[in-house]
């Protein structure tokens, strides 16, 4: 599999992350106090110019209230477009 953070996998999983927040109706400045991070890093994530941490996806579901293996099973059923 590329490393490129540009990757389908890596797409599918930004998509997720901000659906959830969305969701959740949580802005970006919102969850980036919830996980102790800045808003610029979140924004980053979301847009792909950082890779994201298995730890950071894992409380940040938790933060949208999604359990993260859930999360996890959904990307690894749904093949990326």
């Amino acid at each position: 599999m590329s490393t490129s953070l540009y990757h389908a996998d890596y797409e599918a999983v930004r998509e997720s992350l901000r659906a959830m927040r969305v969701k959740a109706k949580l802005t970006q400045t919102a969850i980036a106090e919830q996980l102790g991070v800045g808003q610029s890093y979140v924004s980053k994530l979301e847009r792909g110019e950082n890779y994201v941490d298995v730890l950071i996806f894992a409380r940040w579901c938790v933060t949208c209230g999604v359990r993260p293996g859930l999360a996890l099973d959904r990307l690894l059923r749904e093949p990326p477009t």
